[in-house]
């Protein structure tokens, strides 16, 4: 029920201006959210009126305003109310119509239109991560509830971004059953950057393959109550497709997805998550790193293709099995698969580029062959392709070189060989 009136004025702290409440948008478990004119513009606010955090919770939401957002996904604190009969909020952007909540793509009811997509979230909100943690910052709360996605681009937007704390500190929260890393539901630490990392590797399994990765056919006996939940998420969880433990595998009825989707994927994403929830269950340093998810990532999409009108998944380490009109490019970072269509990054031409947005080169077919396929050079620097048995030659922007089996390209600072 809403306890702020359409056309209430709340006073924001130090800038002398005040926000209009334009009307009430939803309810969550800290209070209620709502749409307000402010400086021109309309924007959200959140208002605690079922909860009074603390001045130190004031302070350090006051502090994150001041130093800002870690980049655009976050629906960062904008400005901050002043306190009315001991109450307050703040504002941040409106979330467009077009992003959806996270929970809706577990539920099947919004989908991506492509794997590519879902790839680009993954990485869109690893990198979120990777630069709120660089900040020295633990947003300590990692959930199904934190993400807004964009399935149409796979853009994201991280809210609820008011539990975020230097790294060491903690306002009081301890996270959402089934995301908190196993300590914390212990009571053995409260959360920081290494739980962080345990519960973004659950939000992108959960992305990947639906099912939760401690769930199976084990857990699934037993009533969630607190104790249960303590030994099932704390005490002793077991992953679902952990390789010496098989006492919890996913149920076919209870657990479909995760059943269909895990042989799909590229070995890369399986080994991944298998050591987040094997040895990274209890030993922090084993835990998967912003800065190895994205690896991990760039190398699995780079096992996407499209052939005869459908994505499909080439286990790039296995050569023979690879589908005809499939070529592949090993470079010294990684095993590409490419096909008509097929996108290169500038991450995977450039040794030193962690841009995964930029395309770098793109494959096409001949025009008069669609058997011989070329590499088109998308940057604005010249390749070097060396053909077998023949001497090098410069691969200009808008250039193409050969993919024909034993050709070699210099991209700069990376070489490739197709094959």
């Amino acid at each position: 029920m809403a306890t702020l009136k359409n056309g209430e004025t709340i006073p924001l702290l130090g800038r002398g201006q005040s926000v209009r409440i334009l009307n009430y948008i939803a309810e969550g478990g800290q209070g209620e959210v709502y749409k307000v004119a402010y400086n021109g513009g309309e924007y959200a606010l959140k208002w605690y009126s079922k909860i009074v955090p603390t001045d130190a919770f004031y302070a350090n939401l006051a502090h994150n305003i001041k130093v800002g957002a870690p980049e655009e996904y976050f629906l960062w604190p904008q400005a901050i109310t002043e306190k009315v009969k001991g109450r307050f909020g703040y504002i941040m952007r409106l979330r467009p119509s077009c992003y959806k909540e996270y929970g809706e793509f577990l539920l099947g009811n919004v989908r991506f239109r492509s794997w590519d997509l879902l790839f680009k979230a993954a990485l869109n909100i690893v990198e979120s991560y990777f630069a709120l943690h660089s900040m020295g910052y633990s947003y300590q709360d990692l959930n199904e509830g934190s993400f807004f996605i964009n399935p149409d681009d796979g853009d994201v937007l991280i809210c609820d971004n008011d539990n975020v704390a230097p790294f060491g500190e903690n306002l009081g929260v301890k996270g959402m059953p089934k995301y908190m890393a196993p300590e914390v539901v212990l009571n053995k630490t409260r959360p920081n950057t290494h739980t962080d990392r345990f519960s973004l590797a659950i939000i992108l399994f959960r992305l990947f393959y639906i099912d939760h990765p401690l769930e199976g056919r084990y857990t699934i006996q037993f009533p969630l109550t607190d104790a249960v939940g303590a030994q099932l998420f704390g005490e002793r969880p077991v992953f679902i497709y952990d390789p010496s433990n098989d006492i919890n595998r996913p149920d076919p009825e209870a657990h479909p997805n995760v059943i269909k989707r895990w042989p799909m994927f590229p070995p890369d994403l399986t080994a991944a998550f298998t050591k987040a929830f094997t040895k990274g269950l209890k030993d922090i340093n084993s835990r998967i790193t912003e800065q190895q998810w994205r690896e991990v990532l760039i190398k699995a999409r780079g096992m996407l293709v499209r052939l005869d009108g459908k994505e499909q998944f080439v286990n790039a380490y296995k050569p023979e099995t690879v589908p005809k009109g499939c070529r592949l490019l090993r470079t010294e970072e990684q095993v590409i698969a490419l096909a008509p269509g097929s996108v290169l990054y500038k991450c995977q031409v450039d040794r030193i580029s962690t841009d995964y947005k930029t395309p770098a080169a793109l494959v096409k077919a001949s025009s008069s062959n669609k058997s011989v396929y070329g590499l088109g050079n998308l940057t604005d620097k010249d390749w070097v392709c060396t053909l077998p048995g023949k001497n090098p030659v410069s691969v200009k922007p808008k250039g193409f070189a050969p993919l024909l089996p034993g050709t070699a390209i210099d991209f700069g600072n990376i070489k490739g060989k197709v094959f």
